[in-house]
């Protein structure tokens, strides 16, 4: 009897060992470390620009607003602090087909007839700007702002014509770089660990230059910008 017992509280004793195991909740996942910007990158970026050439020649004639298609590349460095405050300078450099023309016709086609043309082609551009975010994990919402330089060309025609005979014709080009100031916004992701995807938003006043057309013609330029880009930080 004595026996029976003994091993009756043996196995209950087991049972109740093996219950308490059951009761102990599971250990905690690690925390997912919080993504940090901190580093140097280099990417590059495409999208869309639109302009203001101003002066009086063309003013008079509704004046140039050079816009198209532009690519290029940019370099940088952030950091990001405790406090998730990101702090960072960015350079890059674009290459597009900016442009825009106009033309104006006097007099009479039979008789004489004065044909008058512009036109605007901003080609190259580019900032360095500092920018300052605040980083949601993986997102990174920011301003920007800096210098910025951009190289236009503005190109004049004029031809007069009398009875079908061109009398006059004359033609002139000049190429000027532009430098001024910039500011915008933008959004950045982190797709993975080393790839970012970010939007951005650039307004530039980049001041005024006289055009050698035979006399100086001064410019004021102004250049507004939309771009996509991808960086990879190491």
């Amino acid at each position: 009897m004595r026996t029976v017992v003994g091993i009756a509280m043996a196995l209950g004793l087991t049972a109740t060992a093996h219950a308490a195991d059951l009761t102990v909740p599971p250990p905690e996942p690690a925390p997912i470390a919080a993504y940090n910007w901190t580093g140097l990158y280099i990417g590059v970026h495409g999208g869309y620009g639109f302009g203001d050439f101003s002066s009086a020649p063309t003013d008079a004639y509704d004046g140039l607003k050079p816009d198209g298609f532009f690519g290029g590349g940019q370099a940088g460095y952030n950091y990001q602090f405790a406090n998730n405050v990101v702090l960072g300078i960015e350079a890059d450099v674009s290459f597009g087909d900016l442009k825009d023309n106009l033309s104006s016709q006097l007099g009479d086609p039979q008789e004489a007839l004065f044909d008058l043309g512009y036109a605007t082609k901003i080609d190259t551009f580019g900032t360095v700007r500092a920018r300052a975010g605040y980083a949601f994990d993986r997102f990174l919402p920011y301003v920007t702002g800096g210098l910025a330089w951009g190289r236009a060309r503005l190109d004049f025609e004029n031809t007069i014509t009398a009875d079908g005979d061109v009398m006059v014709h004359n033609a002139a080009s000049d190429k000027q770089t532009f430098t001024g100031w910039t500011v915008g916004a933008g959004l950045e992701y982190a797709v993975t660990n080393n790839v970012t995807a970010k939007l951005e938003y650039l307004y530039a006043d980049l001041g005024s230059q006289d055009f050698d057309l035979g006399t100086p013609v001064p410019g004021d330029l102004t250049l507004q910008t939309v771009k996509f880009g991808l960086n990879y930080k190491f």
